[in-house]
């Protein structure tokens, strides 16, 4: 699942990457306020494809070059409307269908 995640993101695509979570899956992501902005707290499937719609549209966020560490844990870099930074996306928790429940990234 983490590798459909990365690979999701690095592609910008909202929907697959939504559907890696759970209906009632949260993302939580640190690396914003490393460029000043709103850190993300977003809760559900359907509002993390919302939010990443929104974000990848307008070219608010960029994930390149991620690397897969184990079953939970990968990193990559990442740009949020500022200069890239090296970020650890981790799976906190799976569901009982293998779907992300809760991920969090933050600077690595």
């Amino acid at each position: 699942m983490l590798e459909k995640a990365l690979r999701a993101l690095a592609e910008k695509d909202y929907k697959a990457f939504a559907a890696c979570f759970s209906e009632d899956g949260k993302y939580f992501d640190y690396c914003p306020a490393c460029n000043g902005k709103d850190n993300y707290f977003v809760y559900g499937s359907a509002a993390i494809e919302m939010f990443y719609r929104n974000r990848f549209t307008f070219d608010h966020v960029t994930v390149s070059e991620p690397v897969v560490e184990d079953e939970k844990t990968a990193s990559f870099f990442g740009a949020y409307e500022g200069p890239y930074l090296f970020a650890r996306f981790e799976i906190e928790e799976f569901d009982t269908a293998g779907l992300i429940k809760k991920a969090v990234v933050h600077p690595a």
